[in-house]
């Protein structure tokens, strides 16, 4: 009996563990080549070499380029030649669809978070929290105003537009008594 108990306990704590990984990170060492990335994914320059002091670029999806070279050199990509300057490593960035270098090697630590993180830690700024340490009772208040100065109680429901005046709404929190 005690042993199904831990067992079962003991994969419980498993799933939890799995369940609660943040993110995922992978490390890859570049020699001359490209390496496709995803938008939602960090990308930091970890290693570089320092002899050879190879170029190296980020393509975001919008187009252009982020030059993420680590040292002071001058390289031409298609008609055009640009300047790198030193930055410190590790370098961070996002957004990119693409990472490439010229020649060399660099190491990329490239950190893919999970839509779970990003909502669990989101609250919106005009969000109306009670929290759990609240006592009492607490009225929640639908309002509209016309001009963001006189506010009425209105209810939920459908609104039709009107022609020449704004409705605006707000949502707020009072402690009954």
């Amino acid at each position: 009996m005690k042993t199904k108990i831990l067992s079962g306990f003991a994969a419980l704590v498993l799933c939890v563990a799995v369940s609660a990984t943040a993110q995922t990170t992978q490390y890859v060492t570049l020699n001359q080549s490209n390496l496709p990335i995803q938008t939602n994914q960090l990308v930091s320059v970890v290693g570089y070499d320092w002899t050879d002091k190879p170029p190296i670029l980020g393509y975001p999806a919008g187009g252009g380029l982020i030059n993420l070279t680590p040292y002071l050199t001058s390289f031409s990509q298609g008609s055009s030649s640009q300047t790198a300057y030193f930055s410190q490593i590790p370098q961070i960035a996002t957004g990119m669809t693409n990472v490439s270098i010229s020649g060399g090697w660099a190491t990329f630590q490239i950190t893919t978070p999970t839509t779970a993180t990003v909502i669990s830690n989101y609250v919106p700024a005009d969000a109306i929290v009670i929290p759990a340490s609240a006592t009492g009772n607490v009225q929640i208040i639908l309002e509209s105003s016309p001009d963001l100065v006189n506010w009425t109680a209105a209810s939920p429901g459908i609104y039709g537009a009107s022609a020449g005046t704004n409705r605006f709404f707000r949502v707020r929190a009072a402690v009954s008594p």
